[in-house]
């Protein structure tokens, strides 16, 4: 077997050690996780976690999912919590200490104190006889049978298990919390998600002197200059109240030179389509790219009370990732 076979079967090898290490992770959820996950929810101040080298970056990432799904959440590592991190915690606060071994020494010093605080702690070992287990308010259980490391030393299946009981953890308490996607949007406003759910047309449009306005009896010459100038490829066409009654774009300009010979005698009120397609301020800016997609036009015009306040250029909302 050439080396190249033997690095293959050790990576297909890891992955089914972590696979049947997930199996049995199911085997730890029960009304355990079930009281753990009806305190988090009862909690009313935020969820602390705390860990120390493999375990501190799994809280770090458990603690941000539940973030980002609702859970008001922050990572704590148990060394520096003795020199000042402490004073972050609140009496209202749930603490989660997570170590495999369950005896990681400056975590265990740390929880007489945070309990002192007034808080309660909420371990997560995979040994139910730990100390942790032993001092902790809960204590959930997440045991492996063995590492997908060779010398079953370095944390790998158990760190990956631990990784998805804190998936489930928030993906519990999304459900609890009847958690929407308007939610996740909130926390996300940067994401395409985000953007699709928060971004109104008022968010998006130009506005004021950037929107392309013509009088009704100007002439050709200078409907093509203002569209040109303006680079949306359309104007609106406002009367002498400016009153908007109506818009031209590239195609009626092209229309208008193939059906006369007298293009350039013709004003903007003889060019122009009187219908066009509008919006209000409050329409999200995904229905208004639905929109266009839909009746194939390239701008919007958001109008409010009657009024142009703006317009929204797809090109735009495509670049915004919308």
């Amino acid at each position: 077997m050439s080396n190249d076979r033997k690095i293959i079967d050790i990576a297909r090898q890891v992955i089914d050690d972590e696979v049947e290490a997930l199996i049995g992770l199911k085997d730890c959820i029960d009304e355990n996780f079930e009281e753990i996950i009806d305190i988090i929810y009862k909690c009313k101040g935020r969820i602390i976690f705390t860990g120390i080298g493999k375990s501190g970056h799994i809280s770090k990432k458990i603690s941000a999912t539940l973030s980002s799904t609702g859970t008001s959440s922050f990572f704590m590592h148990s060394t520096e919590a003795f020199h000042g991190d402490l004073g972050m915690i609140q009496s209202e606060d749930i603490v989660v200490a997570i170590s495999y071994s369950g005896e990681t020494e400056d975590l265990l010093k740390t929880i007489p104190i945070i309990k002192k605080l007034g808080c309660s702690v909420i371990g997560a070992s995979g040994n139910d006889k730990s100390t942790l287990s032993k001092i902790c308010d809960f204590h959930q259980l997440i045991k492996v049978d063995k590492e997908a490391c060779p010398l079953d030393l370095a944390p790998t299946s158990s760190a990956t298990a631990t990784l998805v009981w804190g998936d489930a953890l928030a993906i519990s308490l999304m459900n609890k919390k009847d958690f929407k996607p308007e939610d996740f949007a909130k926390s996300h406003p940067g994401g395409t998600l985000g953007k699709r759910l928060l971004l109104c047309a008022k968010d998006v449009m130009i506005s004021g002197d950037e929107i392309p306005i013509i009088n009704h009896d100007e002439l050709s010459k200078d409907v093509i200059k203002i569209i040109s100038e303006k680079g949306m490829g359309v104007t609106f066409v406002k009367d002498q109240d400016d009153k908007i009654i109506g818009l031209i774009t590239d195609g009626d300009i092209r229309r208008a030179i193939d059906n006369t010979n007298y293009f350039f005698d013709m004003s903007a009120q003889d060019i122009m389509t009187k219908r066009f397609l509008s919006v209000t301020p409050d329409d999200l800016a995904s229905e208004c790219l639905n929109k266009m997609a839909e009746k194939k036009i390239g701008c919007l015009a958001v109008m409010q009370n009657n009024e142009l306040v703006g317009v929204i250029n797809q090109k735009d909302l495509v670049k915004l990732g919308i």
